[in-house]
């Protein structure tokens, strides 16, 4: 009846034909409107439903969205809507759903969309949500999304987010991840991101993560990185 989407959706609203965000999410999937994460963002946005990203962010329609299409995309559900994590970041970011990155990290956790920390890293790096590395850890550890720091440290290697040990060490360092050294040599001892010793003390060194040489052999000492 309606040839395109912006206007099922303002008739829609206008006729208070749903009285919830459900509803209509599930009216527009079932109805096949939309093809693609992206124009169902737009579309939503530019009908106005929300009129600024704030009330875009708090409201239950995007934790809803953010759900529903994910669930659809694990259990290859025959209203699948994306064909990949990705493509939903991607999407909320083009239709600039969200302003900062920490908002959008926020949101993707409130709607448990992804089980795993590591998961979350490799969506959020491939999808170019954050520039830097530094911002990347800023944002997840203000989400609390990672509890403990080997955890995170290992999600970031893994995912590849930094290239060289100091930049990784440097960026725990400022976010205040780690409160203690030994907890500091210890994770990134346990997730391999040093090859050799030396490497790790002139990191760290470099870093300025410890204020005295003895507490610096200490930690070294008790984590057994050094023979």
């Amino acid at each position: 009846m309606l040839a395109d989407s912006e206007v099922l959706v303002e008739a829609l609203c206008d006729a208070d034909v749903l009285a919830d965000s459900e509803a209509l999410v599930d009216a527009l999937i079932e109805a096949e409107v939309l093809a693609d994460a992206e124009a169902l963002v737009e579309t939503l946005c530019d009908a106005e439903m929300l009129s600024d990203t704030d009330t875009l962010i708090e409201s239950e329609i995007i934790t809803l969205l953010i759900s529903m299409l994910s669930r659809e995309w694990i259990s290859g559900s025959p209203l699948l809507v994306i064909t990949e994590f990705d493509a939903l970041v991607e999407a909320l970011n083009e239709a600039l759903v969200l302003a900062d990155s920490l908002a959008l990290v926020e949101a993707l956790i409130e709607a448990e969309v992804l089980a795993d920390s590591e998961a979350l890293v490799d969506a959020l790096c491939e999808a170019d949500v954050l520039a830097d590395s530094l911002a990347l850890v800023d944002a997840l550890c203000d989400a609390e999304v990672l509890a403990d720091s080997e955890a995170l440290v290992e999600a970031l290697c893994d995912a590849l987010v930094l290239a060289d040990s100091l930049a990784l060490v440097e960026a725990l360092c400022e976010a205040d991840v780690l409160a203690d050294s030994l907890a500091l040599v210890e994770a990134l001892c346990d997730a391999d991101v040093l090859a050799d010793s030396l490497a790790l003390v002139e990191a760290l060194c470099d870093a300025d993560v410890l204020a005295d040489s003895l507490a610096l052999v200490d930690a070294l000492c008790d984590a057994d990185v050094l023979a």
